[in-house]
């Protein structure tokens, strides 16, 4: 089954290179679960720019008490309340 993912934001960790951070919002269908998935690439001047790489999962609510102030929580919010928005009602 798939795995949807919606990019929440990404935050460069330098100018015209492919690192930094990136947060996903993502639904597993196969186990099912609705999670963000917190994604880092960053070059280190210690291992001669060879990049560290790592991938972590959060739950919703651990997401939106430990990132705060991160640039992926206010569009996690507004990812959430846009899923959950109620339908207009039809005109008449």
């Amino acid at each position: 089954m798939p795995v949807f993912k919606r990019e929440l934001a990404f935050v460069a960790d330098r100018p015209l290179e492919n690192a930094g951070d990136w947060w996903h919002l993502v639904l597993d269908t196969d186990a099912p679960g609705l999670y963000v998935e917190h994604t880092w690439m960053h070059a280190s001047p210690h291992t001669e720019g060879q990049a560290a790489y790592e991938t972590q999962r959060f739950g919703i609510n651990d997401f939106l008490t430990l990132a705060e102030g991160q640039a992926a929580q206010p569009m996690l919010m507004s990812a959430l309340k846009e899923m959950f928005r109620e339908a207009a009602p039809p005109s008449e």
